[in-house]
């Protein structure tokens, strides 16, 4: 079943359940319409399945084109759980281990110049507790990764005075080094590991490069929290993707550049919530899984109290005593959740590009409405 409702669309699965679907389609556009919201989309599973889909707005307001649950929408951070995916299948294979010298993979000598003695590891990135600083060289993009962290090259600008693993620092900078380091150790550009080993496999349309998506006449135009064009739609499309091997010049990359339809991205939250298996596809063991939802504090050197397990946050805040598992994105009016419980199979894909952004305890304030809207409709059986 279709319905628009002022410019927003809705389709609904047969077996919807909950609340009345007309209810919960109102109190989504009143949310939305109240954010200021360019275009968004909602995609809730329970139990393994898609049980309610909602798309909103335009995907480019210019021409009028709606969100569909064709539009590609920029995840902005929820790239780094996605990415996360292909990481942990290098730590089964043995490619990768959390807790070795990532000096190794890169192949130059990384230490904190403040404490020379612990070495920077993969766990520590994936927690965001390395201690790099992105206030010293990360912003000149014109920069190599080898001369910010390689030890004869790096300045003390670049790193905070404090021993790795000891602080929680979110960070872009750590990263997108995990990029740089799949490049590095399989010898295959980064978009090409997560199509051949994620995206393939799964079925799913996705890319880190705009221009690389089959049909990009849905990437969606990115809109600013007042509403303006941030990024065209043109302009996404144009950005030239280098498809080599490149560790030194693509620490960037898996901070936040990836594609990817809202219902795509529901079905990563449904592979995470059921173990790493989905539509007879397993990608990662059930117990990878529950190692990147584990505290890590304590484990390899992690003494900082982080509210990340391996590159998934730990959000305690959206249900009172229950503790959701996924990734938030947000930059300038783009707005990206992924929230997933295994104990309930429930799992929410919240995809805005753009709308009025504002943060409630670490949440964008739009999906804290969204999610206890779609939260009290489907959670329950």
């Amino acid at each position: 079943m279709t319905a628009i409702i002022c410019g927003a669309s809705s389709l609904h699965a047969e077996f919807a359940f909950g609340a009345g679907t007309k209810d919960v389609d109102t109190q989504l556009h009143t949310i939305m319409r109240n954010f200021k919201t360019s275009g968004a989309a909602v995609v809730v599973a329970k139990d393994g399945e898609i049980v309610y889909e909602y798309y909103y707005g335009y995907a480019d307001k210019k021409s009028k084109k709606p969100i569909t649950d064709s539009t590609y929408f920029r995840l902005a951070s929820v790239t780094k759980l996605v990415t996360a995916i292909r990481t942990m299948q290098l730590v089964e294979q043995g490619a990768l281990d959390l807790d070795h010298d990532i000096s190794a993979y890169l192949g130059y000598d990384i230490r904190n110049p403040y404490h020379r003695k612990p070495p920077i590891t993969l766990r520590m990135l994936m927690t965001h507790t390395s201690s790099l600083n992105p206030y010293g060289g990360y912003f000149d993009e014109t920069r190599t990764l080898s001369s910010l962290i390689a030890f004869d090259r790096t300045k003390r600008s670049n790193w905070y005075n404090e021993v790795p693993g000891t602080k929680y620092r979110y960070s872009n900078y750590g990263a997108g080094i995990i990029g740089s380091i799949i490049e590095s150790v399989t010898d295959n550009n980064i978009d090409d590991n997560l199509q051949e080993n994620v995206f393939y496999p799964l079925n799913i349309s996705a890319s880190y490069s705009a221009g690389l998506l089959p049909d990009s006449e849905n990437v969606a135009t990115l809109y600013n929290t007042d509403g303006k064009i941030d990024k065209s739609r043109e302009d996404s499309l144009g950005k030239v993707w280098d498809t080599g091997v490149d560790p030194d010049n693509h620490y960037r990359i898996t901070i936040g550049s990836l594609w990817m339809r809202a219902k795509d991205l529901c079905r990563i939250g449904i592979l995470l919530c059921n173990g790493g298996f989905y539509n007879g596809v397993t990608l990662l063991q059930m117990e990878t899984v529950e190692m990147m939802m584990d505290e890590q504090r304590g484990k390899g050197g992690i003494s900082a109290n982080t509210p990340y397990g391996l590159c998934v946050h730990h959000e305690m805040t959206l249900v009172n005593g229950k503790t959701f598992y996924g990734h938030q994105g947000l930059c300038n009016g783009i707005l990206v959740n992924l929230y997933y419980d295994p104990e309930t199979q429930f799992v929410v894909t919240f995809c805005s590009n753009g709308c009025h952004n504002r943060l409630d305890n670490r949440v964008g304030k739009l999906t804290r409405r969204v999610f206890a809207v779609v939260w009290d409709a489907y959670a329950s059986p």
